[in-house]
């Protein structure tokens, strides 16, 4: 029997046991479902939280029940703290879910519904986390129609006076009420459930259940409004190109075609993340058993918020299709994935995958839709290019249909903008103003020589009630994930970490973004990057939009006699090779390290020019590269 939790058995045994003696049993069982050891700061949790529970459970009345650590949700990654299971006075099978914290404190955050600020740092409010799991047990997992769900939080480290949190829905529990938890327990669990319905639980599947099918096709609307308007600003309904697109996949199941791969291109702005949401939601209420898998973990966060923010639990048809070896689970598109064979898997971000994930996504559905962009492959190691896909699905005996999805719907400048951008980008010297008249009138694109101008007029947008953000160039600053506020993350201001002194005038400082939970969904979703305080890097902003886009123009990419360069200061060490050794391969003499950097330098500015929905403005970090622009935009587009 597999096994998807870290320790269970009945209350009575769970107090009996030594601490140290769960700890190893824990720690053991840990590496065994999750493949690899706790970390420190796990133990550490361990170790108080069974203190108390041990203190709070030791009550005859509930020795009977059963008790579940670390329960690993069906295809997920996801763990719930703690399971507790029984039957309520009707005899009618329950489980209550607990999310355990051993905070000292915390507090809201100001303005987010969902992200709050303890002594651990930034994080996820628990009542949050708690609904989400429980709805994804209702909606998506093999037993959960058998089972009344009761989520709870208990904060068994901290006194009530210390946490200063809203509680809309669930029960929640403090350090000092321990005689609340055993009231709570007994209420809701009046007698022990049998081991073999436990097990079943334990042991369940990942199956997309009527009550999904059915909250998808009662909050229909309001999704599809909602995604429109936080992915694309203006809530624009589908083109008759995409709603094509659509109608002809769906033909395809009604018809019962299986072995179908679409290869469905589109540049920045033709929809194709929307068409994405829009077909996993008409296919979910055709009652298909349907995902949308992404590798952007701060994109599949945003799109996951937006769905869960009509109801929790909603967002579990959205997956990740690759999560590298050291996640402890597999994505659906990885060689070990586990899961049920699906009516259709719907790829977007495709162009992000490697060779070896398109074999196994391919596999994966009866029918797979690939959305992909060549233009936004941002690494060497990405090979979602059309070849490639149509290749492995060759290989593998498949039917395949390419489409392109040709229309320019997100951006104000349309196909005349993006045509501009492409030259702008590939052939510098080509640029005239018949290439710029089209659009100059309905479209802002500003160079400015000063920051402190750069940011004026950005905070002009905002004060107008239009949304902004800064987006900047992956140089002077690696990051730091532990440090929100270290000086690997300061990317404007001074002083930085490269040592590059252009801001030290500028009394402000301008953080990147670094935590793909807590930090992403805040800035793109909840409107924090109105604040002008932080900004995303080419990984934090590829997939989102804003209505007014501030380009941190940076010193890796820079025009030099007439063309593009390679620079100098590239931070980005993500890939194998990362952009950081291809161009220490360039500056060498290898001239195909060369002309690959070149390629993904294109790549990535190109992300950049086509995140603002109504307007560009650049700040150029290196001296001639700014003059080239500041002389362009003065002479063609001022």
């Amino acid at each position: 029997m597999k096994m998807n939790c870290i320790f269970h058995d009945k209350i009575s045994e769970f107090i009996k046991l030594n601490a140290n003696d769960l700890l190893d049993v824990f720690t053991e069982n840990f590496k065994l479902v999750y493949g690899e050891s706790p970390g420190i700061e796990q133990v550490k949790a361990w170790e108080s939280s069974v203190v108390y529970l041990q203190e709070a459970l030791n009550n005859v009345d509930l020795h009977n029940l059963t008790i579940a650590f670390e329960y690993r949700l069906p295809f997920s990654n996801e763990r719930i703290d703690l399971l507790i299971f029984g039957k309520d006075k009707r005899g009618n099978p329950k489980v209550l879910i607990f999310e355990l914290k051993g905070w000292k404190y915390a507090e809201e955050e100001t303005g987010s519904d969902f992200i709050v600020n303890s002594d651990i740092g930034k994080t996820v409010h628990p009542e949050y986390q708690v609904e989400n799991y429980a709805g994804k047990i209702r909606f998506s997992h093999s037993e959960a129609d058998k089972f009344e769900l009761i989520p709870a939080a208990l904060m068994y480290n901290a006194e009530s006076k210390h946490i200063s949190l809203n509680f809309k829905k669930v029960e929640y529990f403090y350090k000092n009420d321990v005689q609340r938890v055993r009231s709570f327990i007994k209420c809701e669990l009046e007698y022990p459930l049998d081991d073999i319905d436990v097990n079943k639980f334990l042991n369940g599947d990942y199956i997309q259940s009527k009550k999904l099918f059915d909250a998808i096709k009662d909050h229909f609307d309001e999704i599809k409004t909602q995604s429109y308007l936080t992915l694309a600003e203006n809530g624009w309904g589908l083109s008759t190109e995409q709603l094509e697109l659509i109608e002809e996949i769906i033909s395809d199941f009604k018809q019962n075609r299986s072995n179908v791969a679409y290869l469905i291109q589109g540049a920045p702005g033709s929809g194709k993340t929307l068409v994405a949401i829009h077909l996993l939601l008409s296919t979910l209420a055709e009652e298909y058993q349907v995902i949308l898998a992404y590798r952007n973990n701060r994109l599949i966060n945003s799109i996951r918020n937006i769905f869960d923010s009509i109801e929790r639990g909603l967002s579990n048809p959205i997956k990740f299709y690759s999560v590298g070896p050291r996640a402890g689970f597999s994505g659906v598109a990885e060689k070990n994935f586990q899961g049920p064979l699906f009516d259709l898997v719907i790829y977007d971000e495709a162009q992000r995958m490697r060779k070896e994930n398109i074999e196994y996504a391919l596999q994966r559905g009866e029918i797979t839709v690939f959305f992909y962009d060549e233009g936004q492959i941002l690494n060497a190691e990405e090979e979602g290019y059309a070849k490639n896909f149509i290749n492995e699905a060759k290989n593998l005996g498949l039917t395949i249909k390419q489409r392109i999805l040709k229309g320019f719907y997100r951006i104000k400048g349309g196909a005349q903008y993006h045509k501009f951008v492409e030259i702008f980008l590939k052939n510098p010297e080509n640029i005239s103003l018949d290439l710029i008249i089209p659009w100059k009138h309905n479209y802002e694109f500003k160079v400015f020589n000063d920051i402190g101008e750069f940011i004026s007029t950005l905070e002009e947008k905002r004060e107008q009630k239009f949304k902004v953000a800064l987006i900047a160039a992956f140089t002077e600053s690696p990051g730091d994930l532990r440090n929100t506020y270290s000086i690997k993350n300061l990317r404007i201001g001074y002083p930085l970490y490269s040592g590059f002194d252009l801001y030290k005038d500028f009394n402000k400082k301008i953080y990147w973004l670094m935590d793909p939970r807590n930090d992403y969904v805040p800035f793109w979703v909840g409107g924090e990057s109105n604040k002008l305080e932080k900004c995303a890097s080419i990984y934090g902003c590829q997939g989102f939009e804003t209505d007014f886009a501030g380009v941190i123009w940076g010193r890796d990419f820079v025009y030099r006699d007439g063309k593009w360069e390679l620079g100098s200061d590239c931070e980005d060490n993500i890939g194998k090779p990362s952009i950081k050794k291809i161009i220490a391969q360039a500056k060498r003499g290898n001239i195909e390290a060369k002309q690959l950097a070149l390629n993904l330098l294109v790549n990535r500015y190109r992300i950049f020019l086509s995140r603002g929905i109504k307007g560009t403005y650049i700040f150029c970090e290196d001296e001639r590269t700014a003059q080239f622009l500041k002389e362009m935009y003065e002479e063609f587009v001022a």
